[in-house]
C-alpha cells in the first residue's frame, strides 16, 4: 500500500477561489441592479440570493476539505441514484414548477429552488471516478467497458436532454470523456465513441429549429439581430465597448435591458465592459490557475480514484469556463451555460465550490514517492518534454495517478547515477 502524508491543502487554488467568487459578487450585483429592481423593487434582490448560496458554498467547501476523500467513494452509488431521480423529479413535477427560459431543469418549492442538472455535474464525477477505477483491464473491453460506461452516461445526458439543456448535456460528456481517457481507456475506443456522440449533437441540432437558428445566428449574428443573434450581437458590443481597460466598475450599458442574462450566462461580457481586456485577461488566467492547479493535484494523488476525481472536477470547472468565454466570443454557437463561481446561480456556486472542497482534501493526500517532481530528477534539457511525453504515454494505464510518471523517474535516476 502507497505510504501517503498529510499536507496542508493548496492554498493558491483555495486563493484563486475565492478572488473568483467574491469578483462574482460584485459583478453580479453590478449586472443585475438594474433587472432586480425592475423585477422585484429591490435592487440587491439578486445579489442577496447570491451571497446566501456563497455562505452555503463556503459552508459545503469547508466541510468537504476536512472529509476524506474516499468518503465519496462509498457513497457514489447512493449519490448517483440520489441525482437521477431530481433528474426525474424536473420531467414529472408541473412546468410552473420546473421551467425557465424553455428549459425543464428546475426544482422550486415556494422561496426554495434548485437545479439538479448542477449537481448531476458532482455526483457524476465521483461515479465515473469510483466506477473506471475499479475496472483495471477490463477497461479496455468493451463489453466491460465501454458499453457500461456509454449506458450511465446516456441515461444521464438523456434525463437532462428531455429537459432542453444542451448546454450541460456538453459539459457532462466532455467530462466523461476526459476521465475515460484519464483512467486508460482504449484510444480507439474514445475515437470511436467521439464520433457517435457528434453524430448525435448534430443529429440533436437538426431536430430543433431553435438550435438550427442559433448556428445560423453563429454564422453571422448581425444578420439574425432580430431573432437568435440579439444576444450575441450585444455581448460583441459589451466587450468592443469595454476597450482594454473598460469604461469602469458599474458603468456598462449593455446590463440596462440591453444584454439578456446579463448576471448569469453573459456575465463574462459584462466583465469586459467595465473592466475591458485586462479584466478578462485576469479571469482567463484565474481559470488557467485552476487548472494547472488541479492537474497537478490529479499527478500526485495517492490513488487512481482521487486522481479521476481530480482530473474530473478540474475538467469541469475549467471547460465549462472556456464554454462559457467561448460563446460570449461567439467562438462556439450560442448555449446556455454559467461561469463557474462567478454567474448568478446558488446551485452552481454551491456545487463548484463543495467540489473544490473534495479538490482541497485531495491536495492534503499525497504519495511520499512523490515528493521530487518529476523535472528535479531529469536534469538534462534534452530529455525534458520528450522525456515526460513518452513516460506518459508508455504509462498511459494510470495516465493522472502518479504511479507511472514515478516509476519512470526513478528509472531515469537510476541510469543518470549510473554514467
Amino acid at each position: 500500500m502507497t505510504e501517503t502524508c498529510q499536507r496542508k491543502p493548496d492554498y493558491i487554488l483555495l486563493a484563486t477561489v475565492v478572488i473568483l467568487v467574491l469578483l462574482g459578487l460584485v459583478m453580479v450585483y453590478s449586472a443585475s441592479f438594474m433587472r432586480a429592481y425592475a423585477d422585484t423593487g429591490n435592487q440587491l434582490y439578486y445579489t442577496l440570493r447570491q451571497m446566501n448560496a456563497a455562505i452555503v458554498g463556503t459552508i459545503a467547501l469547508l466541510a468537504a476539505q476536512r472529509i476524506d476523500y474516499r468518503v465519496w467513494r462509498r457513497f457514489s452509488v447512493h449519490l448517483m441514484a440520489g441525482t437521477l431521480f431530481l433528474l426525474l423529479l424536473t420531467l414529472m413535477l408541473p412546468a410552473s414548477m420546473t421551467e425557465a427560459n424553455g428549459a425543464r431543469s428546475w426544482i422550486r418549492i415556494g422561496s426554495f429552488s434548485m437545479q439538479p442538472s448542477e449537481i448531476a455535474k458532482l455526483t457524476l464525477v465521483i461515479y465515473f471516478a469510483d466506477w473506471l477505477s475499479r475496472r483495471g483491464e477490463k477497461l479496455t473491453n468493451v463489453t466491460y467497458g465501454l458499453a457500461p460506461f456509454a449506458l450511465m452516461l446516456g441515461v444521464v445526458c438523456g434525463l437532462i436532454m428531455l429537459g432542453r439543456d444542451l448546454g450541460t448535456t456538453i459539459v457532462l460528456v466532455i467530462i466523461a470523456g476526459m476521465v475515460y481517457f484519464a483512467a486508460g481507456a482504449n484510444l480507439l475506443h474514445i475515437i470511436g465513441a467521439a464520433i457517435v456522440a457528434g453524430s448525435a449533437f448534430w443529429g440533436l441540432i437538426n431536430i430543433a429549429a431553435y438550435r438550427q437558428e442559433r448556428i445560423a445566428a453563429w454564422i453571422d449574428p448581425f444578420a439574425h439581430y432580430q431573432g437568435a443573434g440579439y444576444q450575441p450581437v450585444h455581448a460583441l458590443y459589451a466587450l468592443g465597448s469595454g476597450g482594454l481597460f473598460g469604461v469602469g466598475i458599474g458603468q456598462a450599458r449593455q446590463k440596462f435591458f440591453w444584454l439578456p442574462e446579463a448576471h448569469t450566462d453573459a456575465i463574462f461580457a459584462i466583465i469586459g465592459e467595465e473592466f475591458g481586456l485586462i479584466g478578462t485577461l485576469f479571469v482567463v488566467t484565474c481559470f488557467l490557475v485552476i487548472a494547472y492547479r488541479g492537474m497537478r493535484i490529479a499527478g500526485r494523488a495517492p490513488d487512481p480514484f482521487a486522481a479521476l476525481l481530480a482530473t474530473g472536477i478540474t475538467c469541469w470547472l475549467v471547460f465549462q469556463a472556456l464554454i462559457n468565454m467561448a460563446v460570449i466570443t461567439t467562438l462556439i454557437p450560442f448555449t446556455g451555460l454559467t461561469l463557474p463561481f462567478i454567474s448568478y446561480g446558488g446551485t452552481s456556486l454551491a456545487t463548484c465550490m463543495a467540489a473544490t472542497g473534495i479538490l482541497l482534501n485531495i491536495s492534503r493526500h499525497t504519495s511520499a514517492a512523490s515528493s521530487h517532481d518529476y523535472e528535479t530528477v531529469i536534469p538534462s534539457e534534452r530529455s525534458g518534454s520528450f522525456a515526460r511525453l513518452a513516460g506518459w504515454w508508455r504509462n498511459r494505464r494510470s495516465r493522472l495517478s502518479g504511479f507511472g510518471h514515478r516509476r519512470s523517474a526513478q528509472r531515469a535516476w537510476s541510469a543518470i547515477r549510473r554514467r
